[in-house]
């Protein structure tokens, strides 16, 4: 979804660049559910149980503070998995038109 909606640049040699995505932070809610990842859970595998879609990865890790590097969750660190996620791809897709 994200990489969808993402713009595309050239340069004068007509190199093309992807401009980076803005990715609002998502406040916490009451419908959203806690839960300790599995050792060996990536992001991806998360939001496939979660959502139905591995490429909503981005969701969790941003509700759960981590950086763009890091692709699996802390076992022992208890996640936020955000449950209302239409308005958090709505607010990506407005931040980044």
């Amino acid at each position: 979804m994200r990489y969808k909606t993402a713009i595309i640049r050239k340069d004068d040699n007509n190199k093309r660049y992807y401009r980076p995505t803005v990715i609002p932070n998502i406040p916490i809610k009451d419908t959203d559910i806690f839960m300790f990842p599995i050792f060996g859970d990536r992001f991806d595998t998360i939001a496939h149980r979660q959502y139905g879609d591995s490429n909503l990865w981005w969701i969790i890790a941003k509700a759960n503070g981590y950086s763009k590097g890091e692709l699996a969750p802390d076992p022992e660190r208890k996640l936020r998995i955000p449950t209302e996620i239409g308005d958090i791809i709505e607010a990506v897709n407005r931040s980044n038109r």
